[in-house]
């Protein structure tokens, strides 16, 4: 403070170096009480000259705004009417997620839910003190009636102090109001009702993709053949006539899919080929079975190929986010109002009327999975909208302060614990992943192993029976033929020398 010099409209203005004494007045509305004085040396201090031996212990008890008589850690805002007109989109709504009645003996609507617990304990970390009163923008509007936008209006023409609900942050309302923090998940979910997956003829053919059948049955042909080459010549069991050789051949390479071929290997590069194999098969038979076993865990849904009609609920501006964001024609878009409604369309499917999935804001989708807990999977989602959060006019000082105690909420596991109550112990729909099939690409490493084994030994069979050929007819022209030529030409005593 003794820093302090300006030029204001009475002149200059400064705290002179001789200035050491400064008091403390404590401003109660239009009144001024002295509560003591504060001195270079002692402090704070009732009194000039007396000393303390702890801070403010000398001061007089100061009253806080609001008549609060401990110190306040932070600022609160000052509500103007400790009554506050919230407004609601229904009169009348059912779900986890929010809830809304009338109670006929106190003539006032009551709400309970997700939402409305967020709300109340963000409100009363802030000041608990503070009455609500829950009106709803249209009476006895049903749902699906109302336009969530014309209680965005009406915040912005201040004729609410708020409004909470199941109500979307979007950009082109943050231009009228100010929203909170979102205390929801992020995005959109796609649910899909569990099909019996044992129905599909060729479900045992998904797991792998064409490529990848393709290249494998062309290994197990070439295994057959390379091993044919390499044991014909000296094991009994690839002998015979031509059909038999094939039967033979064919029988083992296929038998080493369930490790059950009985014929016995006699050249060591044939073991060392089935070897490398067998390992090859060891893992392409694993990767099928882990495939397999999710594909049956969750299904699949294929909406683009089958031609599906897909589920949404009312709101208007998720309307428009699926058709921009997720690319679904608009022809194939259904809107529903109510759970129940979603339920029965997914249970009937797109060929009786129905639709293959529904895609919802993922709050949506715990709500509905809170009611109908089995039977249903999420198969996907993505961060495509902003969440909900609580609307407030423009410039309110409650915009940041909730949005503080949404933080907090957050952090202490309070907001967590709320969900749980509310939509029970599931899984987030964002982890929940859908089942890939393998292809040849992610396993191409093996067949290269297994092909350069092949390769390998055809090679090393290839030298030996050159070599084996070129010393047996070597040893053959040396023995017969050439030792008669011998003695034709030359003498007999020159051959006995040699």
């Amino acid at each position: 403070m003794l820093r302090i010099s300006f030029d204001g409209l009475s002149g200059h203005f400064e705290f002179l170096n001789a200035t050491q004494v400064l008091e403390i007045i404590n401003v109660i509305g239009k009144e001024e009480v002295k509560v003591g004085f504060w001195t270079i040396d002692a402090a704070f201090s009732k009194n000039i000259g007396k000393l303390n031996s702890f801070p403010n212990d000398g001061l007089e008890s100061i009253i806080w705004p609001g008549g609060i008589l401990d110190n306040p850690v932070r600022r609160m805002p000052q509500v103007s009417n400790r009554r506050l007109r919230i407004g609601i989109p229904l009169q009348y709504r059912s779900g986890a997620l929010f809830q809304v009645e009338y109670d006929a003996q106190t003539s006032s609507t009551v709400v309970s839910g997700f939402c409305s617990e967020v709300f109340l304990a963000a409100f009363a970390g802030l000041d608990p003190s503070v009455v609500f009163q829950f009106i709803p923008f249209k009476p006895k509007a049903g749902v699906g009636t109302v336009k969530y936008n014309d209680l965005i209006d009406l915040v912005h023409a201040a004729e609410f102090d708020a409004a909470i609900g199941d109500i979307t942050i979007t950009a082109n309302r943050s231009l009228y109001v100010d929203f909170t923090l979102p205390y929801t998940d992020l995005g959109l979910a796609t649910l899909s009702r569990n099909a019996d997956a044992t129905s599909s003829l060729w479900i045992f053919m998904k797991p792998l993709s064409s490529d990848l059948w393709i290249v494998s049955a062309c290994f197990f042909i070439l295994l057959g053949f390379v091993i044919w080459i390499l044991e014909h010549q000296m094991n009994d069991e690839f002998q015979g006539p031509m059909v038999q050789q094939i039967g033979a051949t064919m029988w083992f390479a296929f038998s080493t899919l369930v490790y059950a071929h009985r014929q016995k290997l006699k050249s060591n590069l044939s073991r060392f080929v089935v070897t490398v194999w067998l390992f090859v098969v060891l893992v392409l038979v694993s990767s099928y079975t882990a495939a397999l076993s999710s594909l049956l865990t969750v299904e699949q849904i294929q909406l683009a190929s089958k031609g599906g009609s897909v589920g949404y609920q009312h709101d208007y501006p998720l309307h428009g986010v699926i058709v921009r964001n997720v690319n679904f024609l608009d022809t194939r878009l259904k809107s529903y109002h109510t759970i129940e409604e979603l339920a029965d369309a997914l249970s009937k499917g797109s060929k009786k009327g129905g639709v293959d999935a529904v895609i919802e804001e993922i709050p949506y989708i715990k709500e509905f999975l809170a009611q109908y807990p089995f039977g249903y999977s999420v198969v996907v989602s993505e961060d495509v909208t902003n969440g909900f959060g609580f609307v407030f006019p423009k410039g309110s000082p409650l915009t940041l302060e909730i949005s503080t105690q949404i933080a907090r909420l957050r952090e202490d596991g309070t907001l967590q614990n709320l969900q749980s109550k509310w939509f029970g112990q599931k899984p987030n729909p964002q982890s929940t992943p859908a089942p890939k099939i393998l292809n040849f690409k992610g396993l191409r490493g093996l067949f290269l192993i297994s092909g350069v084994s092949m390769a390998a030994a055809i090679f090393l069979f290839t030298l030996y029976y050159i070599h084996e050929k070129v010393h047996y007819t070597y040893a053959k022209l040396t023995g017969g033929r050439l030792a008669s030529i011998l003695r034709f030409l030359l003498p007999q005593s020159t051959i006995g020398v040699e």
